[in-house]
C-alpha cells in the first residue's frame, strides 16, 4: 500500500514540482507556476495567480470576495509572488474591484491566522507574525516586519523596513526604517538590528538617525527638516534620508509623529 503521508510530506517540502493536494478546493481559474503548492483543505477560488515555489499551508483561504457588505462574489485578482510562505488559518482577499489586485511580492512570510484584506498591496520580503490584521487597501513596503497581532486601518502605508510592534494599529502612516509601538502606532525607535542586518553603512544610520531626531524628537516642520538636510552635504548624499522625506512629502493618509519614547534617551540604546 502506498504510504500516503509519506508521499504527501516528500511533494509538499521536498519535490520541486506543482502539488495540489487533494482535500484542496483550487477554483477555474487560478494558476500556478512551477513549484507551487497547495496544502490539505485550502481553498483557493477566483482569478488568483500562485508564482514559482510558493507554499500555501492547510486551510488557508484565498480569493474570496472582499469583506464589504455589497460585495458577495470574487470580483478583482489575487497575485502571490516566488517563493512565499502562507502558513496555516491565513485569509487573503480578492480585490473589491473588477479590475483591482490584491497583491503579494515575492519572498513574503505570512504566518498562521493573519488576515490579509482586499487591494492590500505587499511588496516583496514583507514578514507577517502570527494574528496580524491588515485593513483594505493597506500598502506595506519591502522588508517591512508586522509582529503579532499588530493591525493597520483602511488605507494606511508602512514604509520599507520599519517594524510594527506586537498589539500596535497603524491609524496614519508610518515612515521608513522606523520601530512603531503603541496604539495608535508612535515611534519607538529605529528599527536598527534590522538595518544593520540588511547591511546598511554605519554613516546611512547616523543619518537617518539626525532626521528622525528632527521629525520626532525636536518636532521640527518638515521645511525646516528639507532646509537643514539642503545645507549639509553628509546629509544630502544618503538615499535613506531622502527615502525618509519623500515617504513623508508623498503621505495620502498623513504620518504618525507620535512618539513613544522619552525625549532624552537615545534611538540605539540597546541595539
Amino acid at each position: 500500500m502506498k504510504n500516503l503521508k509519506a508521499s504527501f510530506e516528500e511533494a509538499f517540502f521536498n519535490s520541486d514540482d506543482t502539488f495540489v493536494h487533494p482535500t484542496a478546493i483550487v477554483g477555474p481559474h487560478v494558476v500556478l507556476d512551477s513549484g507551487a503548492k497547495i496544502g490539505p483543505y485550502a481553498v483557493v477560488v477566483g482569478k488568483v495567480h500562485i508564482g514559482e515555489n510558493s507554499r500555501i499551508y492547510p486551510h488557508v483561504s484565498i480569493g474570496f470576495p472582499a469583506e464589504d457588505v455589497n460585495t458577495r462574489t470574487p470580483l478583482g485578482t489575487v497575485r502571490i509572488g516566488k517563493n512565499c510562505q502562507i502558513r496555516e488559518f491565513a485569509s487573503i482577499g480578492a480585490s473589491k474591484y473588477p479590475t483591482g489586485t490584491t497583491s503579494i511580492g515575492d519572498n513574503c512570510y505570512v504566518m498562521h491566522y493573519c488576515h490579509i484584506a482586499h487591494d492590500v498591496t505587499l511588496e516583496h520580503n514583507v514578514v507577517m507574525i502570527n494574528n496580524v490584521q491588515l485593513g483594505g487597501h493597506t500598502y506595506i513596503e519591502h522588508h517591512a516586519f508586522l509582529m503579532a497581532n499588530s493591525a493597520t486601518h483602511q488605507n494606511t502605508r508602512i514604509g520599507q523596513y520599519t517594524a510594527l510592534a506586537p498589539f500596535s494599529g497603524a491609524r496614519q502612516d508610518l515612515p521608513p526604517f522606523c520601530i512603531m509601538d503603541e496604539k495608535p502606532a508612535g515611534f519607538a525607535g529605529l528599527n536598527i538590528v534590522g538595518l544593520r542586518r540588511a547591511g546598511f553603512s554605519s554613516g546611512s544610520l547616523q543619518a537617518i538617525k539626525k532626521v528622525a531626531t528632527m521629525f520626532y524628537q525636536q518636532k521640527l516642520p518638515l521645511d525646516t527638516i528639507m532646509s537643514v538636510v539642503e545645507a549639509d552635504a553628509s546629509l544630502m548624499q544618503e538615499n535613506t534620508v531622502h527615502t525618509f522625506l519623500d515617504f513623508i512629502k508623498k503621505s495620502q493618509r498623513g504620518v504618525s509623529r507620535r512618539s513613544t519614547i522619552n525625549t532624552t534617551v537615545s534611538f540605539e540604546t540597546g541595539a
